[in-house]
């Protein structure tokens, strides 16, 4: 029983050593590519909240109604429904009648906002690209050889479980 224990406070400690320095890792990340994203967003005039949005109908493989983008980026109903409003007038997406109930609007991304998406998501590749080649040679083989495993396995580790909590 006592090995038991130490089994999993073991784990625990495997656990919490390997989060605290990925998120050192990532808020540093993060940090490095703040002004350019910061930047990016200025140039464009998009809210934080106009590029929720666009990130999450980028997720979806179809378009959504208000109702789900606002549960998905958790806004009122009314702050997205405005927030839509916003987009399409920027012609960064586009709102039709559902097909089967036209009380509903469905709402998906132009090209126009796919377009600004990837060019926000280049800027972040950019810098990932950037802090990657400043790396001694040896550094980034083995963050290579760590990340490959976890990334290319058969097992979806980004998923979580079905019941929708997060693994402890």
């Amino acid at each position: 029983m006592s090995g038991e224990c130490r089994s999993y406070s073991g784990a625990d400690e495997s656990v919490n050593a390997a989060s605290t320095a990925l998120n050192a890792f990532l808020e540093r990340l993060i940090d490095l590519g703040r002004p350019e994203t910061l930047e990016s967003l200025a140039a464009t005039d998009i809210t934080f909240s106009q590029l929720r949005i666009l990130s999450a109908l980028a997720c979806q493989p179809g378009p959504m109604s208000v109702n789900a983008i606002a549960d998905q980026v958790q806004l009122s109903l009314a702050a997205a429904g405005r927030t839509v409003d916003k987009l399409v007038g920027c012609d960064l997406v586009d709102r039709r009648e559902d097909p089967s109930d036209r009380r509903v609007k469905r709402i998906s991304l132009t090209d126009a906002g796919r377009r600004y998406l990837e060019t926000h998501l280049a800027v972040k590749r950019g810098t990932i690209r950037h802090f990657i080649a400043n790396l001694p040679a040896d550094m980034r083989d083995n963050l290579c050889a760590a990340l490959r495993p976890i990334v290319d396995d058969a097992v979806d580790h980004f998923c979580l479980p079905s019941d929708g909590r997060q693994a402890s």
